[in-house]
């Protein structure tokens, strides 16, 4: 073997790449034989069902095993689960962090964490990029929100290592992310590269504090923010091109000896500044072992051969390749042996009844007025009313509405007349008049709120709750949405809006009680820790 083939072989095994499509592309085929490819992500669009997947996932592993290459790709996915999940849709999903922050309870996350690792397993991923690390303390934030476990650095620590826990007790690689911090940011680093201002005292007090502890834990490897440090990196670099955050602050005074990767550079934080070649060398020797560019061919080259000549040229020291070669090699050896799969029907069933356990536990009623309580008995028809304009972050991907709350009535009670209405982005006042009619021909109204930026449907929301009727308001994403309804005679936070916690609030509103409190501080009316 040449010392460039053995150099490319080794830049191969650092490189993280997606790609579009249900089967693998000739193009990855070719990049796993020739540039020796020893990491791929999957998304939804590489998703359809169990068989599939794990057929995508084995087709993957034969090509790196006939390519030469000692050690098994890693084949990690964002199974964050709520909001941002990968999982076909034929297998069942759990609540999301701040609904697992919601049940303040440790073994729940532990659950959550090792029933989503046989999960991940028996499908042929090997590598969660989860738990999100993140306080969540900047309600404003469009990127992390309900993605977080809660807005106190401890209780974010605790429940993180339970996750984390949970996926490595079943030989899952886990990511603690998005390294120093992404829950103070008020910016998108999809969109834009966000800054946190605080100074040095406040990072190790909040930010740095679920990283310390799952350092200390043992975490397998973590992921850096494309986010802008000052206290840390006084020049406007973004955390995962720094060597003072990722080798001087999380090496050297943090400690910690496993595998770090970036987020994608493909995100506008870092391809829309630097750029992705320029991005990938920067990253290494910063101090990253793994580079990510999830989507495209032509920037996936251009990683590969802005590495190999920076190398050529001294601009990236060998021995910095050798190293990170050496930790990713190590994470493989020590998490990628062979397991056996398990039988599918027990195991979905296993997940079924932790799904439905979780929901219910999570689910938060933050207000409750017996009289304007829908009741099961006195229910024949029953109107659903939301929003048509949702708006989505982009980690989140998806889009279009869904008829949630009409589906969870529907699987709850089978054989409820359920009629939604959708209230549109542009309504005069006939139209409303209209609406109000029709609504008053059920016999309850159940309105949901998602983070709309619909003011006209947040004040007909409000108009109808000081209605005689019966009715609830569902907070189907964000619990700071309360804000905008906090009058609402029966108000429940749901965390995401997802079938599960959707069928959790329906059963909850008709009998069996809502158990979650909040994890997060809304206001004086709405404390952290409050439930009804």
């Amino acid at each position: 073997m040449t010392d460039e083939e053995d150099l490319r072989r080794r830049i191969g095994q650092l490189l993280v790449f997606g790609f579009d499509g249900l089967t693998v592309p000739e193009y990855v085929a070719d990049l796993i034989r020739t540039h020796y490819l020893g990491n791929i992500i999957l998304f939804s669009r590489n998703v359809s069902t169990k068989e599939q997947l794990s057929a995508l996932t084995d087709h993957l592993q034969s090509l790196a095993q006939e390519s030469g290459q000692e050690m098994p790709l890693t084949i990690s996915a964002d199974q964050e689960n709520g909001i941002v999940r990968r999982l076909p849709e034929d297998i069942p999903v759990f609540p999301g962090n701040m609904a697992l922050g919601a049940t303040h309870s440790p073994e729940d996350v532990y659950r959550s964490g090792v029933l989503t690792g046989r999960l991940l397993a028996n499908l042929g991923i090997n590598f969660d990029l989860a738990p999100v690390l993140d306080v969540n303390n900047n309600p404003a934030n469009p990127v992390i929100g309900v993605r977080s476990l809660g807005d106190v650095a401890e209780t974010v620590a605790e429940l993180g290592v339970r996750f984390m826990q949970g996926l490595q007790s079943q030989g899952i690689i886990a990511c603690g992310k998005h390294f120093p911090g992404h829950g103070d940011t008020n910016v998108d680093s999809h969109l834009d590269l966000p800054s946190i201002a605080h100074d040095r005292l406040r990072l190790e007090s909040v930010e740095l504090v679920p990283f310390k502890a799952a350092i200390q834990a043992g975490i397998d490897s973590i992921m850096t923010a494309h986010v802008v440090f000052p206290a840390v990196e006084p020049e406007k670099i973004p955390a995962t091109l720094s060597y003072r955050v990722l080798t001087s602050l999380l090496r050297y005074e943090l400690g910690f000896a496993g595998v770090l990767t970036t987020d994608c550079l493909e995100m506008n934080a870092i391809s829309a500044t630097v750029g992705i070649g320029a991005g990938a060398v920067q990253a290494l020797r910063a101090g990253a072992d793994m580079v990510m560019v999830s989507h495209h061919l032509d920037r996936q080259l251009a990683a590969i051969d802005a590495i190999v000549s920076a190398v050529r040229q001294g601009d990236l020291a060998e021995a910095r390749i050798e190293e990170a070669y050496q930790r990713v090699q190590a994470l493989k050896a020590k998490r990628l042996g062979a397991t056996a799969r398990e039988e599918w029907a027990p195991l979905l069933q296993a997940a079924k009844a932790v799904q439905v356990d979780l929901s219910q536990h999570a689910v938060t009623a933050l207000r409750l007025t017996p009289a304007a309580q829908p009741t099961k008995d006195s229910l024949e028809k029953i109107a659903v009313l939301v929003d048509e304009t949702t708006p989505l972050m982009a980690a989140a991907g998806g889009g279009g509405h869904h008829p949630l709350i009409k589906d969870a009535l529907a699987t709850v009670f089978p054989g409820l007349e359920v009629q939604e209405f959708l209230f549109p982005s542009v309504f005069d006042c006939q139209s409303e008049e209209q609406l109000s009619a029709l609504l008053a021909q059920y016999d309850a109204v159940l309105a949901g709120i998602n983070g709309t930026r619909n003011t006209r449907y947040l004040e007909f929301v409000k108009e109808l709750a000081a209605r005689p009727i019966r009715q609830a308001t569902l907070l189907l994403r964000s619990p700071y949405d309360a804000l905008h309804v906090k009058d609402a005679p029966n108000l429940y936070a749901l965390y995401e809006d997802t079938p599960w916690m959707a069928e959790a609030a329906i059963r909850s509103l008709f009998g069996e009680g809502a158990q979650g409190r909040l994890p997060v501080h809304i206001s004086e009316d709405f404390p952290r820790g409050y439930r009804v």
